[in-house]
């Protein structure tokens, strides 16, 4: 009985560690996604700042 009882306890052990390292896993993902949308952030901002140089520059040639 006491083997069973020690068998089961290691289980709940092992599903915890596997669980834990879900959670880990899942945030090392939101970390990850945060970073992706910094970086399409700042990719939008320098394309939004391209375009006000291309237009700048159009109109010191006199270009609409």
């Amino acid at each position: 009985m006491s083997d069973w009882f020690s068998t089961a306890v290691e289980m709940q052990r092992e599903i915890v560690r596997a669980q834990r390292a879900q959670i880990d896993a899942a945030g090392e993902m939101l970390k990850a996604g945060e970073r992706f949308q910094q970086m399409h952030e700042a990719g939008t901002k320098a394309a939004e700042a391209n375009v006000r140089a291309w237009r700048a520059w159009a109109k010191l040639w006199g270009w609409k």
